[in-house]
This record gives structure tokens, C-alpha cells and sequence, in this order.
């Protein structure tokens, strides 16, 4: 498991910037697939509060666009944030 908790915290803030640019240019579709990609690998770290954030943001930037999910997309870098604490307190790792 710690190889993959390592895997996570190397690649989701690359991840999670991706889907802030994709928001950031009014890409809702791409958006809604940068959400959708990162739902599996969310999941497999327990963290339910951001899977289920990502699935909203998904369904929203489908059916509403941009504005519709744009507060959501705001708190992702907090919500990872903390993600990456427990996981690193996990793992007793710093880095």
C-alpha cells in the first residue's frame, strides 16, 4: 500500500493542477474528464469526501458548465491538501 500511497502523493498535485487549468480556461469537458480520471485513484486512498466531490464536479461541468462547479473546483487544493497529510502521516513519511 505505501507504493501506492507514494505513487499519489508524487502525481496528484500535477493531477489536480491539470484539472484547475482545464476549469481556469472554460474547458467544462475536459474538466469533466480530469475529474472523472482522478475519481479511481481518489477512491483507492479513502478519501470519500473528495471522491465525492470530483463525481459532482464531473456531473456539474457536464450539465451546467464552468460556473456551475467553479466553487467546488476552488476548494480541490485544500480538500488534496489534507489527503496528502494523512496519507503522509500514514506512511510517517514528510516528503
Amino acid at each position: 500500500m505505501e507504493k501506492y500511497i507514494r505513487m499519489y502523493l508524487d502525481a496528484s498535485p500535477g493531477l489536480f493542477a491539470d484539472l484547475a487549468a482545464k476549469a481556469g480556461s472554460g474547458d467544462a469537458e475536459g474538466l469533466a474528464v480530469a475529474a472523472h480520471s482522478l475519481r479511481p485513484q481518489v477512491n483507492y486512498m479513502g478519501a470519500q469526501g473528495l471522491f465525492d466531490t470530483l463525481t459532482t464536479i464531473e456531473g456539474l461541468a457536464r450539465a451546467e458548465g464552468i460556473e456551475g462547479c467553479k466553487e467546488l473546483v476552488d476548494r480541490l487544493p485544500g480538500m488534496n491538501a489534507e489527503v496528502i497529510a494523512e496519507l503522509r502521516a500514514a506512511i510517517g513519511s514528510a516528503g
